[in-house]
């Protein structure tokens, strides 16, 4: 038989590529296993780190792996981080570090925060970069989704990893599903269990005993654990994994086309300027008549300058942000075309903002003569700061505006809630409102004791150093005060163990201990067991309210 001919050409050709299967866990990291353990390992930081510690040094210590770990995973899994995002890495070291010196709740809310949001923007940008580039929705998104991809990103590394660890098989063994069926029989033999135990008395002593011996609270101890490190190092996995597979380049919202074209006419947007130009110049001349113009005029108009200094300077803020979020809304979706709609938009905001630097320097002058009149408290000291900023925020929208780069206000806005949460950690909140409140007793006004002796631990140092230079009369309500809180933190301090350390706890501590006189004060227990110091003079002092922390 004639064998058939076959043209050889042919036979050396590749058929059609066979196309490969998606991959059902989305595509993983090429340094899988290495990744993944550095993940778990800052899981296992977070277990070790946390439970049962307040917050201290294990806050900046899990930071600065965090920082590493990303650092070694893009080394490893050769990504170069942009260049410029880089610089993200010092706010966040600075302010996780400062959340183990600072105590005031604000600050450090606003470290722990901001230290949050920063890693949530660094993993967006690692390899685009672009953080200046970013408009409001790019901000709001890469908060939103950056937490959420990190839960449903580790997948696919972490079966890359498990299967470069047990081999192609996985847990589709023998071996694996024996550990199933196990786990599987768990629950239900517990259940099981229970009833039998409840039905006969015998029976349940004998499960009562095996318990007793197994001890079982250890072990579902040692189970909470495991789970707590499984979930944070999945969380820190799908974190790296976001970080490392993110695009080299990115479009953001809005940056090519608008995400909401402009639709408001020069017409509408200037009677809305005009109006409220017209409006605060109005309330501008009456501040330049009472509030600029002395004391005389506001007493013959029939108030008291402590009065009408004392009202409006939070409602004053409030119109300064809600002014600024209007032209912001103004000059990105109104029309404006040709260089005559331009200037004169422009030419509106300019007055708009003078205007508003005036109510902002109201909102200031009320600010300090109620602070004159009746002392600093944080609420006061918070708005005191936030004035400035809100001031450098006017001047750069319009920086922005006659650039023509409105865009880039949202990095500018982000920038300042950085440099607000940074002044109220450089300026020591709660030392520096002891510090204002003693200037003004020492100019002969009264000092309440009580409310300074409830700042935070970062205003001890500062009372203990004026506690032997005040008046007798203040100076014999401040030692009980003092006395009592250097007990509380004593007591806390001896019950913390590393990874709680404060520095700010420590420093509180070292001064307190150092005030003349304070060690006549003997701490105990009242009648009804609440905390007293006894005088030298053998009077019982009760601690007040929140010296239960010694319980």
């Amino acid at each position: 038989m004639n064998e058939p001919i076959t043209n050889p050409t042919e036979e050396s050709q590749p058929g059609p590529e066979t196309p490969q299967p998606p991959q059902p866990y989305g595509k993983p990291l090429s340094t899988a296993l290495e990744v993944t353990l550095l993940a778990l390992l800052l899981g296992a930081a977070v277990e070790i780190l946390f439970d049962g510690h307040p917050l201290g040094i294990n806050f900046p210590v899990l930071t600065w792996m965090c920082v590493g770990a990303l650092l070694l995973s893009a080394y490893l899994e050769g990504v170069r981080p942009s260049r410029y995002d880089l610089l993200l890495t010092p706010p966040i070291l600075f302010l996780s570090a400062m959340a183990a010196v600072r105590k005031e709740p604000l600050t450090t809310f606003l470290n722990v925060v901001g230290v949050l949001m920063l890693f949530a923007l660094w993993v967006r940008t690692f390899r685009a970069g672009r953080l200046l580039d970013f408009g409001w929705l790019d901000f709001t998104i890469s908060l939103i989704l950056v937490p959420v991809e990190a839960l449903f990103r580790p997948w696919a590394s972490f079966r890359a990893a498990w299967q470069q660890v047990f081999g192609a098989e996985g847990g589709r063994g023998r071996g694996w599903a024996i550990v199933r069926g196990v786990l599987l029989a768990l629950p239900v033999v517990a259940i099981f269990l229970g009833l039998l135990a409840a039905a006969d008395i015998v029976f349940g002593a004998a499960v009562e005993r095996l318990l007793e011996w197994l001890d079982i609270e250890r072990i579902l101890g040692w189970v909470g654990d495991g789970l707590v490190i499984t979930i944070s190092g999945f969380f820190f996995l799908g974190a790296l994994v976001s970080a490392l597979l993110e695009p080299e380049k990115r479009e953001l919202i809005g940056e090519k086309r608008p995400f909401l074209r402009p639709f408001l006419g020069l017409l509408e947007t200037g009677i809305v300027l005009g109006a409220v130009d017209l409006l605060f110049l109005i309330f501008v001349l009456f501040q330049v008549r009472y509030l600029f113009g002395g004391e005389a005029n506001i007493t013959a108009a029939g108030y008291t300058y402590s009065d009408y200094a004392r009202r409006g300077f939070s409602e004053l803020v409030a119109v300064a942000v809600l002014s600024l979020g209007m032209i912001l809304v103004l000059g990105m979706f109104g029309k404006r075309e040709g260089a005559r709609e331009v200037s004169i938009f422009r030419g509106l905001s300019t007055a708009l903002v003078a205007l508003l630097g005036v109510i902002l320097a109201s909102a200031l002058m009320r600010l300090l003569l109620y602070e004159n009149a009746y002392g600093f408290t944080r609420q006061r000291t918070y708005t005191h700061v936030f004035i400035f900023w809100m001031a450098a925020g006017f001047t750069a929208f319009l920086f922005l505006l006659y650039r023509g780069e409105l865009r880039r206000f949202a990095p500018a806005v982000a920038l300042g809630v950085l440099g607000f949460g940074v002044t109220l950690n450089l300026m020591n909140l709660d030392a520096f409102i002891v510090r204002r409140n003693v200037d003004r007793y020492w100019g002969g006004a009264g000092l309440d004791t009580s409310y300074l002796l409830s700042l935070s631990e970062d205003a001890a140092p500062a009372l203990a150093a004026v506690a032997s230079e005040v008046q007798p009369g203040a100076r014999e309500e401040l030692l009980p005060g003092l006395a009592c809180q250097l007990e509380r933190l004593r007591t806390r301090q001896d019950r913390l163990v590393w990874p709680g350390y404060h520095i700010g706890l420590e420093r509180a501590v070292t001064a307190l201990d150092g005030v003349s006189g304070i060690e006549a004060f003997t701490p105990g227990r009242g009648e009804n067991g609440e905390p007293i110091v006894t005088s030298p003079g053998g009077e019982e002092i009760q601690c007040g309210y929140g010296y239960y922390f010694w319980d």
